[in-house]
């Protein structure tokens, strides 16, 4: 804030006047910041860098009632020890290492923590980026240095290269609807020097928009530490994600919810019944969100039914990951792999042909018609040639 002016400049070059609250770019209209709808202030907060949007809270009491800017909690983990390392061949490429779960439409920002360096020594290459992809688009598993396989996604923010002295890596960004968010990494390779990449603590801090009575922060913190929402847990450096990809719970608690909200709506219309009845059901069901300290009224449950269809699409998206990775893992299986004992050798007329290298049952055919061109009998050595 610069005090003197009374101005609060943003880093984008939007600029806002406190005491009038007019918001406005250089040579540009004015507009009275208060006047806009909700969607639309929040729309504006964000295009802002996080803390810009915080500082616009604090402009009065209204704006920070109407954006609830909150930080989720407990912070979700994403691993606990992450290391990879480069070769001559491929360590210059861009690696897909996992998928970052975003929560909802809610969300203002993602910043993902970590520690991070390199191997310690010699030259330094080590870094990596959040890309996103749209959602029904193939996400490549491997992208070569010059990078044009991101032609087909949207690089969102990307770290410098790692030091030898272990540091905090901090990656923020405004996930969009319709977008799939993925960490790649390159660890480098060449130069004689055996690069690698070590994380460790990995962290995902969200800020979302919540409401006025803070519901959704409220409600995600009880079905999160409840065990109802899956979690992101490395399991030996990979993460994983969610712990199930069953659907039947989360269904059922959005339809328990859906008919609370419908009952609660039925009874502000019975104006003209004084008490109106009330059925087991509607009563079994209150005590049992009230056990677990979920207010009992339309915002709140508006936010757990939010909450968990959040929930809902993340498991989706695990489990079409997990099918595509049982798909790759049963053609890996179907195709054989070729094994050559150490030190095999093709003499210079025993060259493989064109069509053949592939096909593992080939090359074998291949191999033993040369052997067999090589001897004249039995006992005859093999020839310097085209023997083996």
């Amino acid at each position: 804030a610069h005090a003197k002016a009374n101005l609060l400049l943003l880093s984008n070059g939007l600029a806002i006047i406190p005491s009038k609250l007019i918001f406005f770019e250089m040579d540009s209209d004015r507009f009275e910041l208060l006047e806009l709808p909700l969607e639309l202030k929040r729309r504006v907060a964000s295009f802002l860098a996080t803390r810009d949007a915080v500082n616009m809270t604090r402009l009065c009491r209204t704006l920070r009632n109407n954006l609830a800017l909150t930080h989720l909690e407990p912070i979700r983990p994403v691993f606990s020890t992450y290391r990879r390392s480069g070769d001559e061949r491929s360590g210059d490429n861009w690696v897909r290492a996992f998928r970052i779960p975003v929560l909802n439409r809610r969300v203002h920002s993602i910043r993902m923590e970590a520690l991070w360096r390199d191997q310690g020594w010699g030259s330094r290459a080590t870094e990596c980026r959040i890309v996103g992809y749209p959602a029904d688009s193939e996400i490549p598993d491997e992208v070569t240095p010059d990078g044009s396989a991101f032609e087909g996604g949207r690089i969102v923010c990307q770290s410098g290269i790692a030091e030898h002295n272990e540091e905090r890596l901090r990656l923020t960004f405004t996930p969009i609807e319709g977008e799939i968010y993925n960490f790649f990494y390159k660890v480098g390779g060449g130069g004689g020097d055996v690069h690698v990449l070590n994380m460790r603590d990995g962290l995902l801090h969200t800020i979302i928009f919540d409401d006025e009575q803070r519901n959704f922060s409220k409600n995600y913190r009880i079905l999160f530490e409840e065990g109802v929402l899956c979690r992101q847990v490395a399991g030996d450096g990979q993460p994983t994600t969610p712990d199930t990809t069953s659907l039947f719970f989360p269904r059922m608690l959005i339809s328990v919810s859906r008919a609370l909200r419908r009952q609660l709506q039925e009874d502000d219309m019975e104006i003209n019944v004084a008490d109106p009845p009330r059925t087991v059901p509607e009563d079994e069901l209150e005590a049992f969100l009230a056990e677990y300290s979920i207010p009992l009224n339309s915002g709140s449950l508006v936010a757990l039914e939010e909450i968990v269809q959040a929930d809902i699409e993340e498991r989706m998206i695990r489990k079409s990951e997990q099918a595509r990775e049982e798909a790759q893992r049963i053609e890996g299986e179907r195709t054989p792999t070729l094994h050559l004992p150490a030190g095999f050798f093709f003499g210079p007329g025993a060259a493989i042909p064109d069509g053949v290298q592939q096909n593992p049952q080939l090359v074998i055919q291949h191999m033993m018609q040369v052997q067999a061109n090589a001897f004249e009998d039995d006992n005859r050595e093999p020839d310097a040639e085209n023997g083996v």
